[in-house]
């Protein structure tokens, strides 16, 4: 999750390298939206409405998560956490700057 133990924070940060998506979620996958302060400052007031909206005829779950803390991926957000239908974690892909439709589409 966005709040795990600092031992894992580089972890979620080489997790979150590389394109936002290569194939579509499938329905009963889950979106965690960071709406923590600097993920809000940063866009994800904007960001969480349009998940909101495009996940809902896929069957996707969206979640939002506050985080607190000025973590290592804090300035790099939106952040967004994926959790694949039957992935059991604990630890998933974290993708950032997840700031407009087009971004969201790359996700879902």
């Amino acid at each position: 999750g966005f709040l795990t133990s600092s031992s894992s924070a580089s972890q979620r940060i080489v997790s979150s390298v590389g394109p936002l998506s290569a194939e579509p979620l499938e329905a009963g996958s889950t979106v965690v939206v960071c709406t923590g302060p600097t993920c809000k400052r940063t866009g994800a007031k904007n960001t969480l409405p349009i998940f909101q909206e495009l996940a809902a005829d896929m069957g996707v779950n969206v979640e939002t998560f506050s985080c607190v803390s000025e973590c290592a991926e804090c300035g790099l957000g939106p952040n967004v956490e994926i959790r694949k239908k039957g992935d059991d974690g604990p630890f998933y892909p974290i993708k950032n700057g997840v700031k407009t439709e087009e971004d969201v589409k790359k996700v879902l």
